[in-house]
């Protein structure tokens, strides 16, 4: 007897094949009682029964109970399919059509599959009460738990929910994933209720990459793997699901990739020192430095995670399996959000020009100088030489991160985006520009020929640009340099401000340039230089008289025959 109750809630009896179907207006007791009645009375000697044909309108097939479970699945399945389609795999979850049931069996046409039909126990089609739920006609979904000589079986337990311990070693034994609900965060991994197992799944196992709130998956039902099913105690996985499809993505992913394409995807992951990126099964990364042209002090004040991103592919470097470095035992693919932002220093150098006078931020200290922000994402270097006019042995000495700084710009390299800088006193940066109609007309003007630079050695008249108790400023022609107090020619604690002014012209010698560029001035020297030149113009006047005379004297009897 099958008892067949349908969703509209009428329920169908039949008896042996060839027998009249019961009245389809019987009662759910009147069935269920002669459903007992009949498991009750002893079963009838086996009978051949002929084959009767099934008219196509029939609710359902039946296949006599002497048949062997494998003859009705061989009679059924036929090898090959329709062009197109597709093999399933064990653990795959399918959906298809009951055509035919058999005493303990169902068959199911698969939806799109090679091996289109499949068979699964009736027993899994039943509920609770034991009343069979599908017939002929029906829909099911359910997950492929075998493939071999038996031919395709399916098992709805798992898609239900119902799981038990069999059927999660069933589940562990083929790789079958199974559906359950994260209920708590314990230590070191979650629990999840899987039907009414309870099973643990370790933070290592929970995703990809190491997850810092587990919480967040409290209440979500996800796919996992079983690992391990031991007494009552079951491990589970769903870091080797998201690999196995992150395997199946990336092979279709690499094939758009190259260095310098721009490709989308989707944070995955924020760190200190940079942020990951899933590009589709292929993991980047956007070092700290290539995620703004701005400074940057944590990632997440760029990105947070799940936000979807435009990326510059900068490299790609193949894993290196054999290389002692573990860094490169694996792919490694360098982004670059900073790529896809407008630069600004183009519109800096359109703004700012060599001799400027203004404030910056110290953003950075290097043992060689100090970087200064003068725009957002636009830095300049104020070189050690130039930060103070003593010499110091770190920048340190004299600046802070963080403070405001007056600077000067002193040279704008556009190729190289780099703009170098001299630290300037409040008191030069408020002095006002030198006679701006007078540049204006200079500028009007046919450009003058370069001064051409100047040497170690050459005399040079300048004019003071500025006095400080250990010296003095001279802007001369091709440059500017600084008087030390010692080489003034002033005795030693004079007081520079009252023997020297604003504007004034002095000559001077150029004792030296040091690497940097800085000048070091000296009146005394440019004193002594005139002084042999003067000399040597003398002696070229000079004859010799007589043979007997040799040279001209000391240099002290020529210089005071000079100034007679």
């Amino acid at each position: 007897m099958v008892v067949v109750k349908r969703a509209s809630g009428v329920i169908e009896t039949r008896g042996p094949a060839g027998d009249k179907p019961a009245d389809a207006t019987a009662t759910a007791e009147e069935t269920t009682a002669t459903a007992e009645a009949s498991a009750a009375a002893p079963a009838p000697a086996p009978r051949p029964v002929a084959p009767t044909p099934v008219p196509t309108s029939a609710l359902y097939e039946e296949v006599a109970e002497s048949e062997s479970f494998a003859d009705m699945f061989e009679a059924q399945v036929k090898d090959g399919g329709a062009p197109g389609r597709r093999s399933v795999r064990v653990g795959e979850k399918v959906a298809g059509t009951i055509f035919q049931l058999g005493a303990d069996t169902a068959f199911v046409s698969l939806d799109g599959a090679a091996k289109s039909e499949a068979m699964i126990e009736l027993r899994e089609l039943k509920d609770d009460e034991g009343i069979l739920r599908f017939g002929v006609g029906d829909r099911i979904e359910a997950h492929v738990v075998e493939m071999g000589a038996r031919g395709i079986l399916l098992s709805r337990a798992l898609a239900k929910g119902n799981a038990s311990m069999a059927m999660l070693a069933e589940a562990r034994a083929s790789g079958m994933p199974v559906e359950g609900m994260v209920l708590a965060v314990n230590k070191g991994g979650v629990e999840v209720a899987i039907g009414d197992v309870r099973a643990f799944c370790p933070i290592s196992q929970l995703d990809i990459r190491f997850v810092e709130k587990p919480d967040q998956f409290i209440g979500e039902k996800l796919q996992f793997r079983v690992t391990e099913v031991r007494d009552r105690n079951v491990v589970l996985s769903r870091r080797s699901l998201l690999e196995d499809e992150q395997r199946r993505l990336a092979t279709e992913t690499r094939k758009n990739l190259a260095d310098g394409k721009v490709v989308k995807g989707k944070v995955s992951g924020v760190r200190d020192f940079g942020v990951f990126v899933d590009l589709g099964g292929v993991e980047g990364m956007i070092p700290v430095s290539e995620l703004s042209y701005q400074r940057v002090g944590h990632p997440s004040e760029v990105v947070k995670q799940g936000d979807e991103v435009e990326v510059e592919i900068l490299r790609m470097e193949a894993a290196q399996p054999n290389s002692p470095d573990k860094s490169k035992q694996k792919e490694r693919i360098t982004l670059s959000l900073r790529a896809r932002q407008e630069d600004p220093f183009k519109k800096a150098i359109a703004e700012l020009k060599e001799g400027d006078r203004l404030q910056g931020k110290v953003v950075r200290l290097q043992p060689f100088g100090a970087f200064v922000e003068l725009r957002p994402g636009v830095d300049g270097l104020v070189h050690i030489s130039a930060l103070s006019d003593r010499r110091i042995a770190h920048p340190r000495d004299v600046v802070k991160e963080g403070e405001v700084v007056w600077v000067v710009i002193e040279k704008i390299d556009p190729n190289d985006k780099r703009i170098g800088l001299r630290r300037i006193t409040e008191e030069e940066a408020s002095r006002p520009p030198e006679e701006r109609p007078a540049q204006a007309a200079a500028a009007a003007a046919p450009a003058a020929p370069a001064a051409p630079r100047p040497q170690p050695g050459q005399v040079v008249v300048g004019k003071v640009d500025r006095i400080e108790q250990y010296g003095v400023f001279l802007a001369f022609p091709g440059g500017k340099g600084l008087i030390p107090a010692s080489e003034t020619g002033t005795d030693r604690g004079t007081d520079l401000r009252k023997h020297f002014s604003l504007g004034q012209e002095v000559k001077v010698a150029i004792l030296e340039i040091d690497p940097a560029g800085k000048i070091r001035l000296s009146i005394p020297a440019a004193q002594r230089a005139e002084e042999r030149a003067e000399v040597e113009a003398w002696q070229k006047t000079q004859q010799p008289q007589g043979a007997g005379k040799k040279g001209f004297g000391t240099f002290a009897d020529l210089l005071s025959k000079m100034r007679k």
